[in-house]
């Protein structure tokens, strides 16, 4: 009797037959990837089997090219000839539904039962083959080596989760665009996690005008930052799957996540000699998350009146983004930039990262209760490293610095070095200090002034007379109260520079930050601050929200409700092309300037704050910022340093008094990032940013690279450069820079519609202040709500983070005084 008589009838023959290749494809995995298999084991049953035949495939052409049959000698040619009959096998196979190779008829079955053909299997061994006879790419190649080797793949799984399945274009279109970002991330990890391999034992580069011999911390950073872009967008539709996948993606999502958190954390020259791996109890851990989140976290369809368009995505932007996707809005945010970030954003020049915005991370329970909010930790999301000394001050006349540490008994003591009997003194403003900053955290900080019937609670009360002290009297007078030496003062007033104002200007009740700085902490994110951009945006897109860069809003729709107010209906859009589009919401949030939200994005009639608001109002300072990239080291600047002009009253009223002028010398502030963080600039270089305060007047023109800027600009940026070369005592300072970059108040204006090209937004004094700054919701127009610097509580991260929560807390019809509860449990 033959062995097929025994095999049953030819039906039973194909089943037993199809069932050896699936195991054959199983056995492939299991003995390949202990992370892909991790994660295909949360597949749902059904559909495992057919993944598990797409990897085996994929595998099989892999050791073609790279691994088994160059172990058993195959020459290159041979390789090659092996791929084209596998790529022919595989159409044959898929063509009959039958393979005499059992990994080739495991494939062929699944992509006839998903669909899977010629279009992804013809650009995959095109990349395999790529392998065989390029050694480096160009960006038009990477990217089609990324899309055949990778992406296809990702769209060869998503085929096999949406077999059968009814789904809507859009979604399946977002699906898609989803899974081919999220197999380039994939690729472009194992790139960087290969590169010992690729380049020492194969002589490949992978990614263009990158040399691993010479591999910077700034090139790793790069390809992280685009890696993690990739991961973020794809999270986005991943809540969009079938639960029988979910879950699964979920968790290589995740694992790929944590192999980019640790890449980062790896100095660029180790990843040239070790491999990057995540510990099996860390992967089994991620798995058990995922399968959790998978099926609580789901995203649903908002319930009606629960849409929010977000207008802007800078730090205010971002968080109120995801606090309310969080909560359960569907939320679009639309960014007329490039990318994301605002003012906090980030130029990137020859090897260098510079932030081109915000540099003091302050208040950092601030930043640790918003991301608790979502879920997470500023443990989790940022690398932050604590400053010392906090900053370093140098004057005009000055005989030496003086080194500022954040520690309270430093702080005695140094004033007490400098002004005999200043030690007590300033022990007694900073007790003064601290009372009024957790008063401001835990009764002011957290509220829009909606009610003020929660504000009289007994704290507030005891605290009430000496509230109304520093409400009357200023920043400066308190300070010269306390000390007399002019470089002490200058220490407790320049904080009112952070407040886009003077210190004559400024509230004493403000003096509150010294605290901070001078008994609390000043630290540093590893990478800077791009990476709180980068950590608000990718925990908004992981709960929800949709981000559109290239978006210019330039009116907001509004309807007048035959029984009620007018109301918000979304907004009108324009995209890089000038075709205008529409969004309909429910809610508008602006996070852009609110001068600009309200004169250029609502008609006369339905402004809160129309132009003769503003017209009485004091704006913050401009600025010349300074980019520089200079060769060789400065160890006389730390990471923060402060230049004092010795008559600074005379600096203030030249920026704030008409008429304005630029002030000369300038008080001004550098930051050396390179002093904590090698990333930020090429080994033997050092990065600076000159913050240089200038009267708001876009007319003082833009910057621009290498001295190309208005002329007024590059000549400010000229002469503090030399400034600080001679109070520092780096007299080469100007023939060792290597990049220069200037930005102007013309920049601001143009690039942020800020109110007069100013840097920071409306100043911090009295009328300015509290429940005297802008609201953050229209009077005029029900359902358009204003979050950011312009607006309740006022200027700096921390304080764009707290907007955003303000504004939820106003949707919800909270009008309590303190921070919400950790973490955000939705309501929507």
């Amino acid at each position: 009797m033959s062995a097929a008589q025994h095999a049953g009838s030819p039906a039973e023959a194909a089943a037993r037959y199809d069932d050896a290749a699936r195991q054959s494809a199983a056995t492939v995995i299991r003995r390949y990837s202990t992370s892909f298999g991790l994660a295909c084991r949360l597949l749902g049953p059904q559909i495992r089997p057919h993944v598990y035949a797409v990897y085996a495939l994929v595998r099989i052409a892999d050791e073609i090219v790279d691994g088994a049959s160059a172990g058993a000698g195959v020459p290159a040619e041979g390789a090659r000839e092996l791929l084209d009959d596998l790529e022919a096998e595989t159409y044959a196979a898929i063509a009959r539904g039958f393979s005499s190779n059992l990994v080739v008829h495991a494939f062929a079955r699944t992509a006839r039962d998903a669909g899977i053909g010629a279009d992804l299997v013809r650009p995959f061994f095109a990349s395999m083959r790529a392998d065989l006879s390029e050694d480096r790419h160009s960006p038009g190649s990477l990217d089609e080596y990324v899309y055949g080797s990778a992406e296809v793949v990702g769209l060869m799984c998503l085929q096999v989760f949406l077999a059968g399945r009814e789904v809507p274009p859009d979604v399946r279109a977002q699906l898609v665009a989803g899974a081919r970002r999220l197999g380039a991330a994939f690729q472009k990890v194992n790139f960087l996690r290969d590169l010992a391999e690729d380049y020492g034992e194969l002589g490949r580069v992978y990614f263009p005008g990158v040399e691993p011999g010479a591999f910077s911390e700034a090139e790793k950073n790069r390809l992280l930052d685009d890696i993690d872009a990739d991961l973020a967008a794809a999270r986005a539709v991943i809540d969009d799957l079938p639960v029988s996948s979910r879950a699964a993606v979920l968790a290589a999502h995740d694992l790929f996540r944590e192999l980019s958190v640790r890449i980062r954390a790896t100095p660029a020259r180790e990843l040239l000699s070790s491999r990057i791996r995540v510990p099996d109890a860390r992967k089994a851990a991620l798995a058990a998350s995922a399968v959790v989140r998978a099926r609580t976290r789901r995203r649903a369809p908002a319930p009606r009146g629960r849409r929010a368009v977000v207008v802007g995505a800078g730090i205010a932007g971002l968080a109120a983004a995801g606090l309310l996707a969080r909560d359960g809005w569907d939320v679009t945010v639309l960014e007329r930039g490039a990318s994301t970030g605002g003012r906090a954003g980030l130029l990137e020049r020859d090897g260098f990262r510079f932030d081109t915005g915000p540099s003091w991370y302050l208040m950092p329970e601030v930043f640790d209760h918003f991301f608790r909010l979502m879920g997470s930790s500023a443990a989790q999301e940022l690398d932050l490293v604590r400053l010392d000394p906090a900053y370093r001050v140098y004057g005009e006349r000055y005989e030496h610095p003086i080194d500022i540490r954040s520690d309270l008994e430093h702080t005695v003591a140094l004033f007490e070095s400098v002004e005999p009997g200043a030690g007590a003194r300033i022990r007694t403003y900073l007790a003064s200090a601290k009372r009024t900053y957790e008063l401001a955290v835990g009764h002011f900080l957290y509220t829009s002034y909606a009610a003020f019937t929660p504000l009289l609670n007994r704290a507030v009360l005891r605290g009430l007379p000496e509230l109304a002290r520093h409400l009357s009297g200023s920043l400066h007078d308190f300070a010269a109260a306390t000390v007399r030496d002019t470089r002490l003062r200058q220490v407790l007033g320049y904080p009112a520079v952070f407040l886009a104002s003077a210190p004559r200007m400024t509230p004493s009740l403000y003096h509150l930050m010294s605290w901070m700085d001078l008994a609390d902490s000043v630290q540093y994110p590893r990478g800077g601050f791009r990476r709180i951009i980068e950590a608000a945006e990718r925990l908004a897109v992981a709960h929800g929200a949709r981000i559109r860069t290239g978006a210019d809003v330039v009116r907001i729709r509004t309807s007048a409700a035959a029984d009620g107010p007018v109301r918000a209906t979304g907004v009108v859009w324009r995209d890089a092309e000038g075709a205008e589009h529409e969004l309909a919401a429910d809610v508008v949030v602006s996070a852009a300037d609110l001068h600009h939200t309200e004169t250029a994005l609502l008609p006369p009639e339905l402004q809160s704050y129309p132009q003769r608001y503003w017209d009485r109002r004091q704006t913050g300072p401009g600025a010349v910022l300074v980019m520089l990239g200079v060769r060789g080291e400065l160890p006389q600047l730390p990471h923060h340093s402060l230049f004092f002009s010795e008559d600074w009253d005379t600096n203030f009223r030249a920026v704030f008094e008409e008429p304005t002028r630029v002030p000369d010398p300038a008080s001004v502030y550098v930051c050396k990032p390179s002093a904590t963080d090698p990333s930020v600039a090429p080994e033997g270089h050092e990065n600076l940013f000159v913050l240089i305060p200038v009267p708001a007047d876009p007319g003082l023109g833009a910057g621009g690279p290498d001295g190309t800027g208005a002329a007024r600009v590059e000549e400010v940026a000229d002469r503090v450069i030399d400034q600080v070369a001679a109070w520092a005592g780096v007299p080469d300072l100007r023939e060792r820079i290597v990049v220069r970059h200037t930005v102007g108040p013309e920049d601001f204006r143009r690039d942020f519609n800020s109110w007069r090209g100013n840097v920071l937004g409306p100043a911090h004094v009295l009328k300015q202040s509290a429940f005297f700054r802008g609201a953050n919701r229209s009077r005029k127009v029900a359902g358009l709500h204003y979050c950011g610097a312009s607006t309740i509580p006022g200027i700096g991260l921390p304080m764009c983070l707290i907007s955003a929560e303000i504004l939820l807390k106003d949707l919800r019809g909270d009008t309590s005084t303190g921070p919400l509860a950790e973490p955000l449990v939705p309501r929507g």
